[in-house]
């Protein structure tokens, strides 16, 4: 049932340490190299202008407010190469101040639907929401889609709970206009983060008959939404991005992407897979998801959906997040930072009787163990190889290019084109654009033989050959053209003639 709002909604003290501590979490790593992902994005954000592709001269599959946030990051603080790769302590900060607002959501979260007098769950909720954030297995440090999404996630739900949870009227109306503006931003961020809409949805079609102004609420939380999209694509639209190339980028290409990763995907796909599933149990986040969702399917069976309607929509919120990661079709570790907000809400929602709070203190307690020692694993060994490789290949060409030259990397890797302080023409960063969106290499013969060629091409392998893409019309001409000068373990460095 939704019981009405508390008067007084304090906070725990355990709220505002564990935010503490998800922040400083990440001041160690304010020097450590970025993950490719973060530094493409800097890239990408820094000459987003009107220019020849979806974002100025480059393409990601990434909505408009992602490229914001790293727009502006990348104003607030130095981009620099160090001898183990690019670092940029702003994206650190930021993923920082992500991590501390997604806690003391949580904590507000858990003062407002814990049952009265459960000081146990205000305390634990916030600690398991720090602990899972401050985790390598979850991908931390990296400062990736799914960690800025996160926040915007907890905060439409908070205001979805407390707009249904308040007396009809204009705050009602405000507080649910602003949960749907951040359900929306969220989704901005990363396109499948749709969570906080998955969640209102349940909850409206359950709470119907149960709460006094429905109609309206739901109208002002579709308001929210549309303002902040509407929002959304007319600044990019004034830079170039149109709402048309928007859709067929964070839309139709994913669609397109799992197609040819289901069709040609290398062995390491399922390699990271198998990891991924690894972490998800060794970090914690496996057994406090399972024993949520059990407590929360036990409580639906015996009041029923319409008796327990946050529960339901908390089991919908978990398992649409579920989907996100299986159906990512990468693999990456940051994906199980979508998880977070699910386990956060079904955590709020348990009735922590003596047996369930030892069971969820267990939980709690391998969570914490497995973060400190990941956590300490990642501070003593922070240098990761496929990126200190990338910061030798940086340092060669800022050693040997001249102002004015250009690089492609082939394929993936934007973190080298980041480190050299080059400029690429082509506008593909990340690799699978590249086999999804240029697979017969089209796009990079009309670069390579035009006015603007690059001097320098970066090669993965011994040939421009890879998974999901026929090389066979360019091959000859880049040999001809281009001569290899360097090799750093699988790279290959080629300069034109």
């Amino acid at each position: 049932m939704l019981r009405p709002a508390p008067r007084d909604v304090r906070v725990s003290r355990a709220t505002y340490v564990a935010a503490l501590v998800a922040f400083a979490a990440w001041l160690p790593f304010l020097r450590t190299p970025l993950a490719s992902d973060a530094a493409g994005f800097l890239a990408v954000g820094q000459q987003w202008d009107d220019g020849s592709s979806l974002y100025g001269d480059h393409w990601v599959d990434r909505p408009p407010l992602l490229i914001w946030i790293f727009r502006v990051t990348a104003r607030l603080g130095p981009i620099g190469l160090g001898a183990d790769g690019v670092s940029a302590p702003a994206v650190m900060v930021l993923g920082g101040v992500a991590s501390a607002a997604v806690v003391l959501l949580a904590g507000l979260l858990a003062a407002r639907l814990a049952a009265p007098g459960a000081h146990w769950t205000t305390r634990a909720v916030p600690i398991l929401a720090a602990a899972l954030l401050s985790s390598p297995l979850l991908g931390m440090p990296e400062t990736n889609g799914e960690l800025l999404a996160a926040p915007f996630v907890m905060l439409g739900v908070v205001g979805l709970v407390a707009a249904l949870r308040a007396p009809a009227g204009r705050r009602q109306l405000l507080l649910a206009a602003g949960a749907g503006a951040a359900a929306m931003a969220a989704a901005l961020v990363k396109q499948n983060v749709v969570d906080a809409f998955v969640f209102a949805l349940v909850l409206i079609v359950l709470c119907h008959g149960r709460v006094a102004g429905l109609v309206r609420l739901t109208a002002a939380f579709a308001a929210g939404s549309i303002v902040v999209l509407a929002a959304a694509l007319a600044s990019a639209a004034e830079r170039g991005t149109s709402p048309t190339a928007l859709w067929e980028a964070v839309v139709v290409f994913r669609l397109r992407a799992g197609e040819v990763i289901d069709t040609s995907a290398s062995d390491a796909t399922s390699e990271r897979m198998l990891l991924l599933g690894l972490a998800f149990v060794a970090s914690g986040a496996a057994t406090l998801l399972g024993t949520t969702v059990v407590i929360a399917v036990r409580d639906t069976l015996r009041d029923g959906p319409r008796g327990t309607p946050l529960a339901v929509a908390g089991l919908a919120l978990a398992g649409w997040e579920l989907v996100g990661v299986v159906a990512g079709g990468s693999y990456w570790l940051h994906y199980l930072t979508g998880l977070v907000p699910g386990i956060v809400v079904l955590a709020c929602l348990v009735r922590p009787t003596a047996p369930v709070r030892q069971a969820l203190a267990a939980c709690l307690g391998l969570t914490l163990v497995a973060t400190a020692a990941a956590w300490t694993e990642q501070l003593v060994n922070p240098a990761n190889p496929a990126i200190a490789t990338d910061a030798r290949i940086a340092h060669y060409l800022r050693d040997h290019a001249t102002p004015g030259d250009g690089v492609v990397v082939a394929f993936g890797r934007p973190d080298i084109v980041v480190g050299s302080g080059l400029t690429s023409p082509y506008p593909h960063l990340w690799s699978l654009p590249v086999r999804v969106l240029d697979p017969e290499l089209t796009e990079l013969r009309a670069v390579l033989t035009g006015p603007d060629a690059p001097r320098w091409v970066v090669v993965s392998g011994k040939s421009l050959a890879t998974w999901g893409v026929d090389a066979s019309g360019i091959e000859d001409y880049f040999v001809r053209h281009y001569r290899e000068q360097a090799a750093y373990d699988d790279f290959h460095i080629w300069r034109r003639r």
